[in-house]
């Protein structure tokens, strides 16, 4: 048998910036990094944040939602999930310019994604609600149902939403431990994929789904042979959020930094732990394939290349 190859550590950013707010995910719009940001004020019960756009080594503009939360990018178009239980649209280019928002519902969105090019997928929070979500004139709920629970009446946290796009099915991840999938005409799940704790991150990809949970693992699903995962890596610290890296994955692993991730075997193939704090979020820049990743409470965007 081969020797196991030890990851990578790559060397500190040279971009490093400091946000006004906690960021909590990031994206790349062309040349553009957006981070969503939120701050909870416990004297007043309320979050403050949103947008912050940043261009180079500066901050260019920032946009206050009440708290941003997840974001779903589309050319030059941001889908964004708040902490006030809304959903925007926001247009980037030199500026953040709000072309559409919904009303809010009070309780916190924590993920959004996109279901073809004219409709969203929402995670609504500690409600243990998924809806979905119109989005070709203006933004109306369409659907919407209670996907987890520990119990009748005591839903559980939900983190993470996808849909695959073979199978037609959504999927949801919360803090039951539980990945579900489901048909939008039942209200039952088709299947129930057990974790170790709860699932915080999901990827779907024409019948197989990428997992992210608490329990300090990545993992690969077959939803055709849902029994056990076809893979699994240990990623040393709670895989909070997942994204696609050609033919591998970034994980944001909280206090064990970010970790670049080879599919094929699944492996860690290097980390990235020069954050001050817990890592929320990790994405790559297509173009200049450098990766920008996010830490909470010291408000920390670096920008580093693991070439």
């Amino acid at each position: 048998m081969a020797a196991l190859t030890a990851p990578r550590s790559y060397a500190p950013a040279k971009i490093q910036i400091e946000l006004p707010n906690q960021p909590c995910a990031l994206a790349w719009v062309d040349d553009a990094l957006v981070a969503a940001t939120y701050d909870y004020v416990e004297a007043e019960g309320t979050r403050v944040g949103g947008l912050c756009l940043m261009r180079n080594t500066e901050i260019a503009a920032t946009l206050e939602l009440r708290g941003g939360y997840a974001l779903a990018p589309r050319g030059s178009q941001l889908a964004v999930a708040t902490a006030d239980g809304r959903v925007a649209l926001v247009d980037v280019a030199e500026t953040l310019t709000v072309s559409t928002v919904s009303e809010a519902k009070g309780h916190l969105f924590t993920d959004v994604v996109w279901d073809g090019p004219d409709a969203l997928v929402v995670a609504e929070g500690d409600s243990g609600r998924v809806s979905r979500w119109r989005a070709d004139d203006g933004l109306a709920e369409s659907q919407s149902w209670d996907a987890h629970a520990y119990a009748p009446g005591c839903p559980a946290e939900v983190w993470c939403v996808g849909r695959d796009p073979s199978t037609g099915l959504y999927v949801s991840g919360a803090d039951d431990g539980l990945l579900k999938a489901w048909d939008a005409r039942s209200p039952k799940p088709a299947l129930a994929l057990r974790h170790g704790a709860g699932v915080t991150a999901v990827l779907c990809d024409d019948g197989s789904v990428s997992t992210g949970s608490y329990d300090e693992s990545v993992r690969l699903w077959d939803l055709r042979a849902p029994a056990a995962p076809t893979a699994s890596v240990a990623v040393g610290g709670g895989a909070y959020a997942l994204a696609r890296d050609g033919g591998g994955y970034l994980a944001a692993c909280m206090g064990a930094g970010a970790c670049v991730l080879r599919a094929t075997p699944l492996a860690v193939a290097g980390v990235y732990d020069h954050h001050g704090s817990v890592v929320y979020g990790a994405v790559r820049h297509g173009a200049s394939r450098r990766i920008a990743s996010c830490s909470f409470y010291d408000r920390g965007v670096h920008v580093w290349c693991d070439e």
